[in-house]
């Protein structure tokens, strides 16, 4: 019988910091490294909560009831600074998610609101606790007025931003007429030399008097006269936004912290931002309750290795999805404390989710359960409740080619099982398989657009397997069952494995790719943006496109990301490692002294040089690989055709192997060209209109068809097409 995987318990400790850790979460040297990267990074232990504060997060009171279900509506009242963000919560029921779209800014008030403004953030700290506490009821009428009371006092006592607002008013009162400036500093040890016998002094504010002060330093928080944004390199940012997080105003992250002396490269000496929450956030014994509580440039070159993958070995046989499911992971379950849920422990949610992965991939690679595999990729995304999701395309061999119905049965079912014959897989298929229900029984469910399922659901019944249309078996005579409130049958059946189903007990989707399509989905579903990007015409020949203001814009961050972020969880995998040939001095000029060097070096091309030799950084020389090069694919970035050079440049390296310089490149049969575009015609490359041709061909193969047309408008618009109907009819499918 075959057991459901478990990765048992927490019980495995750091060496270095003593974080705790599960077995399976060992890397290849048996190491832990998630938590303190080998002991380099070493921090004070984090400050044990107030006994307030515990109470409020273990109790079962209505007081902790309602504190824990509105803690960011009681934290929003008490800040210092503001969070400002796109708010946007996903569609539909389920657990809470709290997700952040496009920039994320802190801004400081000012000491004192203006006429037109209420009194908000630190300046409500200038007022009495009772008043205080009434302005903020005013705004949070769900949040309890002595809770409200209690957390009030207690900051006042123990934070030294509360303490710091107060005694600059009392100061500001003092010199109504002075000039006075108040600020927070960044760092509190050049700021007692920078400042000329500040009158307030505490480890986080400094107040100086006169007009011969020097002014604030560029990271330090000015809050009287003005406010102003606060870097996100501060470290006063995190206990100012959070101070019910960091309730005795415990300074965060700054540029300044070291890693270990004993154990510092000479290339990082320096804890970075992630280390730092990494550390940070790692469990360990007498851990604190408090803390229980992608850019578009590198998802495009991980999209086009995935093609370059394909061109090697072609289109994928089994696309898989695996979907997290914390609320039936024992691991997960086990881990809670008190009143703890899964989506309170986003952190254990990823560990977790990251172990089945591993299992899951080991199972498919390693014990060949669908045959053996040539190649796959996987991606993690996270979405809807931000739970994480695995996409998996699998690449077989010949011999495990998926060619026949039979072949398809044997490893997809898509019909709910029968439960007197197996009791066990039809509770995982009706409690994780069943699409919705939607359409005109559940008009409201998250995947209704338009009147219409976005996923075809129902599915039709269908007594025989389908090739090459993911159609599978869905028998209409099988008797409905109740699942929930609903009636469903055969129809609403996601297709799964079952051997799988029972081993991982979680929502694991495997289709059977019918073309590269699935390629192109699997990128552009967990990497969006690619045909939403905003391009417009800027001037005649130029494209202008915005890359950081589009990444800025159109990202989205969750909890369980963020904290996949901190772990280390790696966002995609290349089972192949794909070696990208940068137009770069360094590798194309170093392979043009290979070719001078090494004649046996000669029949290889620019692109495919790294499937045979190596590329030495330290002394920017190829070096010929000693074994696995038949795991490397080599790939030229893509260059666009208003680029004009560097595109006929590309296309010459494509098709010229044993170039050994520029010059080399430019002369055909004894003539020296001047420019590329002139060798590309001396080689008969441009001859009527097979380079748009090819370039089509070229691109129909990891780009969109939107960027196609995109693509075919270029063409149309900067080329010389000699037959532009003939160009669209023989492209007009992939377009």
């Amino acid at each position: 019988m075959l057991r459901e995987h478990n990765c048992g318990t927490m019980s495995e400790h750091c060496g270095f910091c003593g974080a705790v850790y599960w077995k399976e979460e060992k890397n290849t040297a048996h190491k832990y490294t998630k938590c303190c990267h080998y002991g380099k990074v070493q921090l004070p232990a984090f400050p044990d909560a107030p006994e307030l504060l515990k109470a409020l997060l273990t109790e079962n009171s209505p007081d902790a009831k309602n504190y824990r279900q509105r803690i960011r509506e009681y934290n929003s009242a008490l800040v210092f600074a503001s969070m400002g963000a796109q708010i946007n919560p996903p569609r539909g029921t389920g657990p809470y998610c709290y997700r952040l779209h496009g920039q994320v800014y802190h801004r400081v008030s000012p000491l004192y609101a203006s006429d037109q403004h209420k009194e908000s953030y630190g300046q409500l700290y200038i007022f009495d606790s009772s008043e205080a506490t009434e302005k903020r009821l005013s705004n949070n009428q769900n949040c309890l007025q002595h809770v409200f009371e209690k957390l009030d006092f207690m900051v006042r006592e123990i934070n030294p931003f509360g303490l710091s607002y107060l005694q600059m008013h009392r100061l500001a009162q003092e010199h109504p007429t002075t000039s006075v400036k108040m600020v927070f500093l960044e760092d509190k040890n050049l700021g007692m030399r920078r400042y000329n016998a500040p009158t307030l002094c505490t480890e986080i504010a400094a107040i100086f008097v006169g007009d011969n002060g020097e002014p604030p330093a560029n990271r330090d928080i000015c809050v009287y006269p003005v406010c102003q944004s606060i870097s996100p390199l501060n470290r006063c940012c995190d206990p100012m936004t959070y101070p019910l997080l960091f309730p005795r105003g415990k300074c965060s992250w700054n540029t300044g912290m070291e890693h270990v002396e004993e154990r510092r490269t000479a290339k990082r000496t320096r804890v970075t931002q992630l280390q730092y929450y990494a550390y940070s956030l790692s469990q360990r014994n007498g851990f604190s309750i408090l803390h229980n509580s992608g850019i578009p440039r590198h998802m495009q070159q991980n999209y086009q290795d995935a093609m370059a993958m394909v061109r090697k070995f072609g289109k994928p046989d089994l696309f898989l999805t695996l979907t997290c499911n914390p609320s039936y992971w024992s691991e997960v379950l086990n881990s809670m404390e008190g009143v703890q849920r899964a989506e309170d422990r986003p952190d254990i949610i990823v560990r977790v989710f990251n172990m089945k992965l591993k299992e899951l991939l080991e199972d498919i690679c390693k014990h060949g359960i669908f045959g053996t595999v040539l190649a796959y990729i996987y991606v993690i995304e996270f979405q809807k409740r931000c739970l994480p999701h695995a996409h998996i395309l699998l690449t077989l061999d010949s011999e495990s080619k998926i060619r026949t119905k039979d072949d398809i049965d044997k490893f997809v079912s898509a019909e709910l099982p029968d439960p007197f014959t197996d009791l066990r897989l039809f509770q995982i298929v009706t409690k994780c398989m069943v699409h919705g229900p939607c359409g005109t029984i559940n008009i409201n469910s998250p995947c209704m657009r338009d009147g219409q399922c976005c996923k075809s659901f129902p599915k039709q019944f269908k007594d025989d397997t389908e090739e090459n249309v993911n159609g599978f078996i869905r028998p209409g005579a099988t008797e409905p069952v109740q699942v929930g409130k609903y009636s469903i049958d055969n129809r609403w059946v996601v297709p799964y494995n079952p051997w799988l189903l029972k081993k991982f007990n979680a929502h694991i989707n495997v289709e059977v790719c019918a073309s590269v399509k699935r390629v192109k989905y699997l990128y552009k579903y967990v990497y969006k943006g690619h045909d939403a990007t905003s391009v417009k015409i800027q001037k005649e020949g130029a494209l202008d496109h915005d890359e950081i203001l589009s990444f800025v814009e159109g990202s989205a961050l969750s909890c369980a990301f963020t904290t996949a972020t901190a772990d280390c969880v790696q966002d995609g995998q290349e089972a192949q490692a794909i070696e990208r040939a940068a137009l770069r001095k360094t590798t194309l000029t170093s392979w043009f002294e290979l070719n001078k060097n090494y004649p046996s070096a000669h029949n290889i091309s620019y692109s495919d040089i790294s499937q045979y030799y190596v590329f030495d950084k330290s002394t920017t020389n190829w070096k010929k690989r000693q074994r696995g090069g038949q795991k490397f694919i080599g790939r030229l970035p893509v260059v666009s055709i208003l680029e004009t050079e560097r595109y006929y440049l590309r296309m010459l390296l494509l098709r010229k192997s044993g170039a050994i310089s520029f010059d080399d490149i430019l002369t055909v049969n004894g003539l020296r060209c001047i420019i590329f575009q002139q060798a590309c015609q001396e080689y008969g490359l441009l001859r009527g209109d097979q380079q748009w041709h090819d370039a089509l061909n070229e691109a129909a193969q990891f780009q969109s068809p939107r960027q196609l047309r995109m693509l075919f408008a270029m063409i149309c618009g900067f080329g010389e097409v000699e037959d532009v109907p003939d160009l669209w009819v023989q492209h007009q499918v992939s377009l």
